[in-house]
């Protein structure tokens, strides 16, 4: 967790210059063969700034990835409010844009390089929700086919996220929500 300073304008602005250098550095070398030294070099901080803000490396990663799970998680909340399946499409629509304008943290955070806890925490966050199983796969008379058949859904929908950001998003996001809406809710079409 990032140590807790005063939210100003230029707090933000250089936290995010960090977390932006970190995922720069990512793209190159694994996190491990990351120092501060060149962290702070390519942020333009010195290291009095970078402790200022976070102990480690990996508290700077964590404060990225904390961030990414606050917004699923808004974001999720917002799904399992939908009452019909033209609501559960546009929140799709709106986590696909948010992918998009944030593709280069998520391009790092979501490759086979990256660190597999967070996105094992992000499917957990998913399957956790009871709820969302409820609204992507039709009602069935066994429980346990129905929890097969959104585990399903929930991986490749996450499988095709990583695609889309492989392929530096090579679709509108628009054409992945529906492709995940039409694949992830049977009879939604």
């Amino acid at each position: 967790m990032a140590k807790e300073l005063t939210e100003s304008r230029r707090t933000r602005y250089t936290r995010k210059a960090m977390q932006d250098a970190l995922i720069d550095l990512m793209r190159e070398r694994p996190l491990g063969s990351i120092t501060i030294k060149a962290l702070c070099e390519q942020a333009d901080v010195n290291r009095s700034t970078f402790y200022a803000h976070y102990d480690s490396i990996e508290e700077l990663l964590h404060d990225i990835e904390d961030e990414t799970m606050a917004w699923v998680t808004t974001a999720l909340d917002q799904l399992l409010m939908q009452p019909d399946a033209a609501g559960v499409e546009h929140v799709i629509e709106h986590i696909c844009r948010y992918i998009a304008d944030n593709r280069n943290h998520l391009q790092v955070l979501m490759s086979p390089t990256a660190d597999l806890d967070f996105q094992q925490q992000l499917l957990g966050l998913i399957y956790s929700r009871r709820s969302v199983a409820e609204q992507m796969q039709p009602a069935s008379s066994d429980p346990a086919e129905a929890q097969m058949r959104m585990r399903f859904a929930v991986s490749g929908s996450i499988g095709l996220l990583q695609y889309w950001l492989a392929t530096d998003l090579a679709a509108p996001p628009e054409t992945v929500a529906h492709i995940i809406f039409t694949m992830g809710m049977p009879g939604a079409r």
